[in-house]
C-alpha cells in the first residue's frame, strides 16, 4: 500500500462534511439550538454513542451560523482525513508525518471573503463561540489552531491552543506547549511582539498537523500537506506577516504585547476537570475575517474526539518510538478519558524479562502513568477483551510492576507538588510455552458471516 502519496478527495471542512454526509456520518440538527451550554451537551451525548460528525444549521442568536462538532469524534472519519480505512490509519499516519509538502501561495482566499466589523471587531458578535460546560466562565474556541512566527529564524509554525474569549476584541490563549511557547519566550527575550493569526474551520488534514509533536519550530503546514498528499493553499494576512490557510472558516488576525497577560478560566479541560486562574497571553485582536457562509468548528473537551487525537497524533508517536527499541511490540493504544496517561499495549513476544522491559520503557516517559501489555491475541481497542486479559493471565503478587516517584504531568491532579506520580505497570500476557493452556475459545467463521 502506498500511505503516502495517495491523495484526499476534500479541499476544506465543508468538502470533508459533504464526504461525511455521503458516507452516512453526519448528523444535521435543523432545530434551533443554545452555543451556551446546550451544544456542549448534544455533543457529549452524541460522543459517547460513539455517534456521527454533527452540524449544527440554526444557531440561537447567530443568524445564517453553522456550527459543526465531533467533526473527527471516531476512527473511522479520522482515517477518512487520509483517504484510508481504519485498518490502515496509524501506519499511514507515521509514513506521512515523515514526509513535507511545503504549502502553496495562492491570492483566492475564500476566508477572506468578509471582513466582520470592520476595523472594530466584535468576537461575541462575529463567532457562534460555544460555552461548553455548565462552570465555564465564558465562551471558547476549542479548534482555533493559532499561529505565529519565531522573530529570530523567521520560520512560521502553528499548534491547537484553547482561547478563551474575554470581550469584543480580547481573547486568552493558554500556550503551554512548543512551537508558539517557544516563540512567545523569544518575544519576551527581544521585548518585541508577538504577531499572532487563528482559523478556525480549517481541512480537518491542517488540524490533525497542528496538534502533531514538532517542538523543532518546522512549518506544520508542511506536515499538513503530507497528511493531504498535496500542498496546503496559503495567503498572507491583512493585518500581521503570517501565511494561513486560505480555505479556512474564519480568521482571527491579533498581536500579543510582551509581558500582557490576564487571569483565564473558569474552564472544563480536556483532563475533564475545571481548571482555573492561569495567567495566560492576552491577544488583542485587530481583524476578523471568514467565507461566505463560515462554518464554526467546535470540539467539546473530554470526549472521544479528544481521545482520537491523543490516539492518532500522540500514541501513533509513541508506538513508533517503542517499537524502534523493542520490535515485538505491535500496537500501543490510548485508554479513552484518560488524557492519554493509561496505554495498552500488545505484544508478540512471551520471554516476560523483554515484555517488562518494554513496559518499563513505556512507563519512564512523562505521560504514561499506567500501562497494561498483552498478547498480540487481545484487541486492545476492545475494552472487554482486555479487562479478559487481565482476569485470566495477570496476578498481582507477580506481574504487577510499581515505580513510585516518577515525572507525571502537571495536569494530574493527584500528583505531588512536584509533579510525582506512582507509576503502574500490569504485564497480562500468559508465559512462555503456555499457548494451548491461555488458547482462547472460538466459533468457525463460517457461521459468523
Amino acid at each position: 500500500m502506498d500511505v503516502v502519496n495517495r491523495t484526499i478527495d476534500y479541499e476544506d471542512l465543508g468538502d470533508f462534511l459533504d464526504v461525511l454526509r455521503d458516507d452516512g456520518d453526519l448528523l444535521e440538527i435543523d432545530e434551533e439550538v443554545d452555543p451556551r451550554f446546550e451544544m456542549g451537551a448534544v455533543l457529549r451525548v452524541v460522543a459517547a454513542r460513539e455517534g456521527p460528525a454533527v452540524l449544527f444549521t440554526n444557531v440561537a442568536r447567530s443568524a445564517g451560523k453553522i456550527v459543526a462538532g465531533n467533526v473527527l469524534g471516531h476512527r473511522r472519519r479520522a482515517a477518512r482525513v487520509f483517504g484510508v480505512g481504519e485498518a490502515d490509519l496509524v501506519q499511514t499516519y507515521l509514513c506521512r508525518r515523515k514526509e513535507r509538502i511545503p504549502p502553496e501561495r495562492t491570492e483566492s482566499a475564500p476566508v477572506l471573503a468578509v471582513q466582520a466589523g470592520g476595523d472594530d471587531p466584535d468576537l461575541l458578535e462575529a463567532l457562534p463561540a460555544l460555552t461548553h460546560h455548565e462552570k465555564d466562565s465564558s465562551p471558547y474556541l476549542t479548534c482555533g489552531v493559532t499561529l505565529a512566527r519565531d522573530l529570530e529564524t523567521g520560520k512560521q509554525s502553528m499548534g491547537l491552543h484553547r482561547i478563551q474569549i474575554q470581550s469584543k476584541n480580547r481573547m486568552a490563549i493558554y500556550l503551554a506547549s512548543p512551537p508558539l511557547s517557544f516563540f512567545l519566550e523569544k518575544a519576551k527575550r527581544l521585548n518585541r511582539p508577538l504577531e499572532v493569526a487563528t482559523v478556525l474551520g480549517v481541512d480537518p488534514a491542517v488540524l490533525l498537523a497542528s496538534v502533531t509533536w514538532s517542538p523543532e519550530g518546522n512549518d506544520k503546514l508542511e506536515i499538513a500537506g503530507a497528511f493531504r498528499g498535496k500542498p496546503v493553499e496559503v495567503v498572507r494576512c491583512r493585518t500581521v506577516d503570517l501565511l494561513v490557510p486560505a480555505r479556512a472558516q474564519f480568521l482571527l488576525e491579533g498581536v500579543i504585547q510582551p509581558g500582557e497577560t490576564a487571569s483565564e478560566g473558569v474552564f472544563g479541560e480536556s483532563s475533564g476537570i475545571y481548571v482555573q486562574g492561569s495567567q495566560s497571553p492576552v491577544i488583542r485582536v485587530q481583524a476578523v475575517f471568514h467565507s461566505k457562509r463560515p462554518i464554526f468548528q467546535a470540539l467539546q473537551p473530554w470526549t472521544m474526539e479528544d481521545d482520537i487525537l491523543f490516539n492518532l497524533c500522540f500514541g501513533s508517536d509513541l508506538l513508533d518510538d517503542l517499537r524502534k527499541r523493542f520490535g515485538f511490540v505491535k500496537d500501543l493504544h490510548l485508554i479513552a478519558g484518560t488524557v492519554g496517561a493509561h496505554a495498552v499495549i500488545s505484544v508478540d513476544e512471551n520471554r516476560k524479562p523483554l515484555i517488562r522491559s518494554a513496559l518499563a520503557a513505556l512507563m519512564t516517559g512523562r505521560h504514561i502513568k499506567m500501562a497494561i501489555v498483552v498478547n498480540s491475541d487481545i484487541n486492545i481497542r476492545e475494552p472487554r477483551e482486555v479487562a479478559w486479559a487481565m482476569a485470566t493471565r495477570f496476578q498481582g503478587d507477580r506481574d504487577l510492576i510499581i515505580m513510585p516517584g516518577l515525572h507525571g504531568l502537571v495536569i494530574d491532579p493527584s500528583a505531588g507538588e512536584d509533579a510525582s506520580v506512582c507509576k503502574v505497570g500490569i504485564d497480562a500476557t500468559f508465559p512462555k510455552g503456555k499457548s494451548d493452556t491461555y488458547q482462547r475459545i472460538n466459533v468457525q467463521e463460517k457461521y459468523c458471516s
